[in-house]
């Protein structure tokens, strides 16, 4: 059984009653628990940030807090990290940039950069000597271990290091943030957020009542590719942006360029002009 809570959207006040987001939250988790009993729970799955989702970054006080509560009633934190691990958010794992620190991370992408598949699951030694104790830690896939996606994962590892891409993805992250903020000027443009080079421009009908602009045909992200040669994800009313880490600040300039040659004749219905 898979029981689903509220995500944690700050931008989306309307989701948390008129109370803090984190305090609604927890309280909402905490009841959750308390409702099918701590025992009944093996863990909590989530995306530190969520990425389909339109790159949501939850308040900074959230996972901590969702964190002492798990431990509190003997519950395990898992993290999706596919997204998010290997210097997307600058740091190695968006679970140090919250402080805290899950039982299982699940990792992919960044672990290559892409240049071939390769998936990982990074466990806890607690978690290990658990399930190591009476047959070993089996994992019984035919690709385990693969040589080469190891190869190509050390090596990509070591770039990474060697290179400092990791303080990179904040400098040049904050950079290309700075410069979207700029689109804030546009009437269409409710929030701009970020970590690292993590980021999204939430696309709204009204700035005040913060309607979610309906995205049409032509989709915008098709638009700004062809136009412009820029890629960008749509998720839902939300435009993702994950660059290379190794973006130059003339390349971000070009990116926030590209939103702003078709946001600015993209009216508050979704119409592109």
């Amino acid at each position: 059984h898979i029981e689903h809570v509220t995500p944690p959207w700050p931008y989306r006040q309307e989701l948390y009653d008129g109370q803090d987001p984190t305090d609604f939250l927890i309280a909402e988790l905490e009841a959750t628990i308390e409702r099918i009993g701590a025992e009944n729970i093996a863990a909590m799955v989530g995306e530190p940030i969520m990425g389909v989702g339109g790159m949501l970054v939850p308040p900074d006080d959230y996972w901590p807090r969702v964190e002492a509560l798990l431990k509190k009633n003997d519950i395990l934190l898992v993290f999706d990290e596919v997204v998010t691990a290997y210097g997307r958010v600058g740091e190695w794992f968006a679970a140090q940039h919250f402080g805290v620190q899950p039982d299982i991370i699940i990792t992919a992408k960044g672990i290559t950069s892409g240049y071939i598949p390769l998936g990982a699951v990074l466990v806890a030694e607690k978690i290990a000597e658990v399930l190591g104790r009476d047959f070993g830690f089996p994992m019984g896939y035919t690709y385990n271990g693969h040589p080469t996606a190891a190869a190509v994962a050390l090596a990509n590892i070591q770039i990474i290091e060697d290179e400092g891409l990791l303080d990179r993805a904040k400098k040049i992250g904050s950079y290309l943030h700075e410069q979207l903020r700029t689109l804030l000027d546009l009437p269409i443009v409710g929030e701009v957020r970020y970590v690292g080079m993590m980021h999204a421009v939430e696309l709204v009908t009204d700035k005040d009542s913060r309607e979610p602009l309906p995205m049409l045909q032509p989709m915008l992200p098709d638009v700004i590719r062809r136009e412009t040669g820029v890629i960008v994800r749509d998720c839902g009313h939300n435009l993702v942006l994950s660059p290379p880490l190794i973006m130059t600040e003339a390349e971000a300039d070009r990116c926030v360029e590209a939103l702003r040659s078709v946001l600015e004749r993209t009216t508050t219905d979704g119409v592109i002009h």
